[in-house]
């Protein structure tokens, strides 16, 4: 077993028949602010809930026949175990447009006609989008989990979904449309974290990359016209490709481009807020050493992970590198001379050994599924303390992965906190281009996810729980309660925003998308003097 974490002493707990009872202290600060913000007042006005086989109770609240009698009953659902929302009024799909190239925008209002295995992926989404056409083949799936809003000059709100955008080989259309989902409510979870512009929009996209051009000229000119999508490069897609295919066609529609074009790259942000996260990590672990003092060993070198590479050497930390793209490799080398000849820095002639390499931090920056029963083995004989790095979708089973490496003693650290670089570096783009300058700085959201890192883990140690189970908890809870348009109010804009799609009546039709959508700050009544307007 790994040198992981044991229960804070300052808890007490019990173990009975089935699981653990852990008792809180209702005149602890700390205690009282986890059962608040992870469980919510209802939980603590009761006295007690239960996660998994843990029963948290406060001192008097049950006696020890019921505790073991509530251990004993079904485990209650997980908070991302969401079922299905009611049926709206009207069609589940509507057809918005179709452009003059035959890409048609359809809006897909229910989970019930998407295929079975994306259906639990839903989990109160606002709305999904799906982008297709035959000729090139592609479908791209907009997943919204919930609008983000800005007060234009005029007084008047205007929504938009700011994300990312992917195209990997994903198996199916399900695959694409399940990864949407998923990675659109992780945006909405980062979201938190940082504390910007409430949102999370995901497009992943399934076809032919040698169509690539072509096709992200048809998405995204259909994103301009629909008016309320803001979107940055992602797995599988560079600033380069939508510099070249996009932003002729959709100039307030990509991030840091076009109207945002003094805005940052999001990948900059997400290295330089994971630095701070591994920081949090080190300090984390046993007599809190310094990051300096240990050995990272690293997995993916692209954007984010190169980035991170540089921070990680000029800051003294050793690294063990896996990248198969010897280009990337050599280019890294150079820039890096002296830190691979001293051996302070090693590239891993074979990636798929990055999991048996001795070190004290295992940083993903690239793949996701990758941490099972199997890996976890390696990762444990290999030495490995911690794990946590910006790479989503760590666990290829959300629900019983993170249990299983807590219990083996590995702490892994959610994706969603000490990856939310990326949205910081979005919605900075978005302020900038809207107000000309940014109403927060890059620093304070870093320090924010930094402090983030350090409360999970340290909540993690004290109540005996999978980090990803408190990080969950916390962020879906607030991405609900954070959204500032409720789906009857979402539903109404996008109706009437179909309804001049469909009217032919092209004047109409702009009208309402600079009444509603960002569009409105850039060139109708709502644009800001010193915003990005002046860059059209």
């Amino acid at each position: 077993m790994a040198e992981g974490y044991t229960l804070n002493q300052a808890v007490h707990a019990k173990r009975l028949s089935g699981g653990k009872v852990i008792f809180l202290d209702q005149h602890s600060a700390e205690d009282l602010q986890f059962v608040r913000e992870a469980y919510g007042y209802e939980a603590l006005e009761r006295g007690w809930f239960r996660e998994g086989n843990r029963l948290f109770c406060f001192n008097g609240a049950l006696s020890n026949e019921s505790a073991q009698q509530k251990l004993q009953d079904e485990s209650p659902p997980g908070v991302l175990e969401v079922p299905p929302p009611p049926l709206p009024e009207g069609p589940l799909t509507r057809e918005l447009f179709t452009m003059e190239d035959g890409t048609t925008v359809r809006w897909i209002r229910h989970p019930g006609v998407l295929p079975a295995s994306s259906q639990p992926y839903w989990r109160h989404h606002t709305a999904l989008f799906e982008i297709k056409r035959k000729d090139p083949s592609f479908a791209a799936y907009t997943s919204i989990m919930s609008f983000a809003s800005l007060e234009g000059a005029d007084g008047k709100l205007r929504i938009f979904g700011p994300g990312g955008i992917r195209w990997i080989d994903y198996p199916s259309e399900a695959a694409a449309i399940s990864d949407a989902l998923d990675m659109s409510l992780a945006v909405a979870m980062k979201i938190q974290v940082v504390g910007t512009p409430n949102g999370g929009n995901k497009i992943a996209v399934f076809g032919d990359k040698r169509h690539k051009a072509a096709a992200l000229r048809s998405i995204f000119a259909a994103f301009e016209r629909l008016g309320f999508i803001v979107t940055s490069a992602d797995l599988g897609l560079s600033l380069k490709d939508l510099e070249r295919h996009a932003l002729p066609v959709a100039p307030t529609s990509v991030v840091p481009l076009g109207v945002y074009q003094n805005g940052i790259p999001s990948a900059v942000v997400t290295a330089d807020a994971s630095y701070a996260g591994l920081e949090a990590m080190a300090e984390a672990l046993p007599g809190s050493p310094a990051l300096s003092t240990l050995t990272v060993s690293l997995q993916g070198c692209g954007e984010v992970g190169y980035r991170l590479a540089q921070h990680l050497l000029e800051n003294g930390t050793m690294v063990k590198i896996a990248e198969p793209c010897k280009e990337t490799c050599s280019t890294l080398q150079l820039e890096c001379r002296q830190a691979f000849a001293s051996g302070q820095a090693e590239f891993i002639k074979d990636p798929d050994a990055i999991y048996d390499i001795a070190a004290d931090i295992f940083c993903p920056c690239a793949l996701r599924d990758i941490l099972t029963r199997g890996t976890l083995e390696r990762l444990l004989r290999a030495g490995v303390r911690i794990i946590g790095g910006p790479a989503n979708n760590l666990f290829p089973n959300q629900t019983d992965g993170p249990w299983l490496f807590h219990e083996a003693g590995l702490p892994v650290v959610p994706y969603e906190g000490i990856g939310a670089g990326g949205v910081t570096g979005v919605a900075y783009s978005v302020m900038t281009g809207v107000f000309g300058r940014c109403p927060f700085a890059i620093s304070e959201k870093i320090q924010m996810i930094r402090d983030y890192v350090a409360r999970i883990l340290r909540w993690s140690k004290r109540y005996d729980l999978p980090p990803q189970v408190i990080s969950d908890r916390l962020l879906f809870r607030s991405t609900l309660r954070r959204r500032v348009l409720n789906q009857m109010q979402t539903d109404h804009i996008i109706e009437r925003l179909r309804r001049a799609f469909q009217s032919g009546n092209h004047l109409h039709e702009q009208a309402l998308v600079q009444e509603y959508t960002k569009k409105g700050l850039f060139y109708g009544e709502g644009r800001f003097q010193e915003g990005g307007w002046k860059f059209l």
